[in-house]
């Protein structure tokens, strides 16, 4: 693993549609995350570093929650050199009408 990799090796960077959704990010988890952001006219990219156990998992719910509250179906993350898709949460009134309907 070379210099560069291991920055960001504890690192989730989230790549987002819009500014907006980038202060979205930052005003929900820069409390708890640390990380940084980048945006231009291109590119919205929000940065949160891992410190401990358990906190991915985490941070990959609420951004769910958030991706919901925003209503942006899906963004790619990277984490550990590879791209992931990370779809909203599904809201609970589909799933309690879903369960209803079977």
């Amino acid at each position: 693993m070379d210099e560069f990799e291991q920055q960001f090796s504890d690192v989730v960077l989230f790549e987002l549609p819009t500014f907006e959704d980038t202060q979205a990010f930052r005003a929900r988890f820069r409390s708890r995350w640390g990380g940084w952001t980048h945006e231009d006219e291109e590119v919205w990219l929000f940065a949160a570093e891992l410190t401990g156990s358990g906190e991915l998992s985490q941070l990959l719910r609420e951004a769910q929650e958030l991706l919901s509250d925003r209503e942006i179906p899906a963004i790619r993350f990277v984490l550990d050199g590879r791209v992931y898709l990370l779809e909203s949460a599904e809201p609970v009134y589909e799933r309690a009408a879903e369960t209803r309907a079977a």
